[in-house]
């Protein structure tokens, strides 16, 4: 699961904006209580970033590449597109949960450790069979993936990593850097996190 910083700091936050909307704008203690706010606000993005970062290293810990839904496509039938969900009812937990930073800090520790992270086209990875490739069509709130082709029950966010995976293995990056199947590096595949 992942903490919710900001939604476990607004009753902290609501009672600093309350004191500053009590105090003259331009005054000494209106610009204390500015600067109480921003400190509290900092807080909550020290501890988000330094989730990511510990996240990040426990990942390119365990995996050579690390594969993941290309949060910037924003296929709508997926329900991954970012900047859409953070304009609906989910918006503080989307936000709270700063996929964009954590992305960001992966792929910047994984070149910096010689380490690849492809982004994987989201469409289709939760309706298409990761046993045999058909499309299996469901609605959301259906969590387990049934196909009538090959009779694979699996959990749908399973299904999906497993399509994020096999989308990544045929990815060119891991051609022309030469990764293969037992190299002997001691280090695993890695299985994505299914987000959503």
């Amino acid at each position: 699961p992942i903490p919710q910083y900001y939604r476990k700091s607004q009753q902290r936050l609501k009672t600093l904006q309350k004191r500053l909307s009590r105090k003259k704008k331009g005054s000494k203690r209106w610009l204390k209580s500015v600067k109480a706010v921003a400190k509290q606000h900092k807080k909550v993005a020290d501890k988000r970033k330094d989730f990511h970062l510990k996240t990040a290293n426990e990942l390119l810990s365990k995996a050579e590449v690390i594969a993941h839904v290309d949060a910037e496509r924003g296929v709508p039938e997926a329900n991954l597109n970012i900047k859409g969900l953070a304009k609906t009812h989910l918006s503080k937990s989307i936000n709270d949960a700063g996929w964009g930073q954590f992305l960001t800090i992966l792929t910047v520790k994984a070149g910096n450790a010689g380490q690849k992270t492809i982004a994987v086209n989201p469409k289709n990875t939760s309706q298409d069979c990761s046993n045999c490739g058909e499309k299996v069509d469901k609605e959301l709130n259906i969590r387990t993936h049934c196909c009538p082709h090959c009779c694979v029950v699996i959990d749908r966010d399973w299904n999906a990593a497993i399509n994020i995976k096999n989308r990544a293995v045929g990815h060119s990056v891991l051609k022309a850097r030469g990764v293969r199947r037992g190299t002997g590096t001691g280090k695993r595949e890695a299985h994505t996190i299914p987000q959503g």
